[in-house]
This record gives structure tokens, C-alpha cells and sequence, in this order.
């Protein structure tokens, strides 16, 4: 199991740096795209935060502030990126969202400054609840035309909704289940290589071609 999970933990932190390189490479290329630009900063954070926590953890150090940092970046460059594939009135409507879990987030953190050093389940919900919301609106304006993106949207919607599920089970079996909590944050593992394999894929169907033409 231990094996395992070092497996998938390493494979993880492997894919998320090789997408992130991939995509700003794919934009240097694509410059006008800027559904890709958010896409590639997205990647870039996430590949910055898992490789500082995984060398904090390696050294037994303090990492559980950078997870802050992660979900709030998520939420901000992904609610960017479906902005760009968006209706008119559903791009005000993003918008709008933005801005409030944002300043709720600032007012919450403001009241009470310790949840930095602490596990934000709130934080987490507010953060995801809209990313799930705004990958199945856009997997509902691709009923009526064709959709772009819509290899990373079905990862999206699968790895953020069963995370954030898994989260919340985790913190509250934490107390009393350790063999089983050891198996849920496995399943978010594997979830999230899977997840980082649909990105790689979509990668190669839609920015690898427009690459080897330049």
C-alpha cells in the first residue's frame, strides 16, 4: 500500500509539471488564446504548490497554509478560464461569483486569522461548489454546439465533485478511522493522476497538432 502510494504521489507531482510546461509552451505558440493562458497559469500554480508542499513534508515542515493558496488560485483561474467559454450573461453572472466568495473569503480570514495555520473546510466548499457548477454549464452549452475543452471539463467535473467529497469525508473520519482515511486520500491520489492524464490528453488532441504546424 505504501509502495503504492508513493507511486501515485510521485506520478502526480510528474504530470502536474509536465502539463504545466506543455500548456505555456502550447501558449507561447497560441498567444491570442486566452482560455489557454488561464489554463496554463492554473497549471503552473498547482505545479508550484504540490512540489514546495511535497519538499516541506519531505523535511517534515509546515505546508498546510500552501493549501490555501491552491484551492483560492483553483477557484480563480478556473472561474477565469470558463468565463472565456461563457455566454454574455453568464460570463456577469462569474463575474459576480468571483468577486463574492472572494470578498467572503477576505471577511472570513479577517474575523478570524488563525484558519491560515488551520483546514478551511469551508474554504474548500466555496471554492469548488462554483468550478463544478460552471463545468456542467458548460457541458450543457455543448449540448446545443460544439464544446471546446471538453476532455479537461469531464475531469474537471469528476476529480473536483468526488474531491471535495473525499475532503469532507476525511476530516471527519480523521479522529477515529486511520486505516480508512489512509484509503480515501489514496483514492484522491489516484483520482488526481487521472485527472492530470485527461489534461495531458487533451493537450495532445487540441495544442499538439497547432504546435508542430508553427
Amino acid at each position: 500500500m505504501e509502495q503504492f502510494d508513493n507511486f501515485m504521489h510521485f506520478t502526480g507531482l510528474f504530470l502536474i509539471v509536465l502539463n504545466a510546461v506543455l500548456y505555456i509552451w502550447s501558449y507561447i505558440f497560441n498567444k491570442k488564446n486566452i482560455a489557454l493562458f488561464y489554463l496554463a497559469i492554473y497549471l503552473c500554480i498547482c505545479a508550484i504548490v504540490m512540489v514546495v508542499t511535497a519538499y516541506l513534508a519531505h523535511y517534515s515542515k509546515a505546508n498546510l497554509h500552501y493549501s490555501h493558496i491552491y484551492f483560492i488560485l483553483q477557484f480563480v483561474f478556473l472561474t477565469l478560464f470558463y468565463k472565456t467559454l461563457f455566454s454574455k450573461i453568464q460570463r456577469k453572472i462569474v463575474v459576480f461569483i468571483l468577486y463574492f466568495v472572494l470578498l467572503v473569503l477576505l471577511i472570513q480570514y479577517i474575523n478570524n486569522p488563525s484558519l491560515i495555520k488551520q483546514f478551511n473546510l469551508f474554504e474548500i466548499f466555496i471554492t469548488s461548489f462554483p468550478i463544478i457548477i460552471y463545468s456542467i454549464i458548460h457541458l450543457y452549452n455543448s449540448l446545443s454546439k460544439e464544446g471546446e475543452y471538453m476532455i479537461i471539463n469531464s475531469g474537471i467535473l469528476v476529480y473536483i465533485t468526488t474531491s471535495t467529497l473525499i475532503f469532507f469525508l476525511g476530516n471527519y473520519l480523521s479522529g477515529n478511522h486511520g486505516n480508512t482515511i489512509t484509503k480515501i486520500w489514496l483514492i484522491n491520489k489516484v483520482l488526481y493522476v487521472l485527472y492530470l492524464v485527461l489534461i495531458l490528453i487533451e493537450w495532445k488532441k487540441t495544442f499538439l497538432p497547432v504546435t508542430n504546424k508553427s
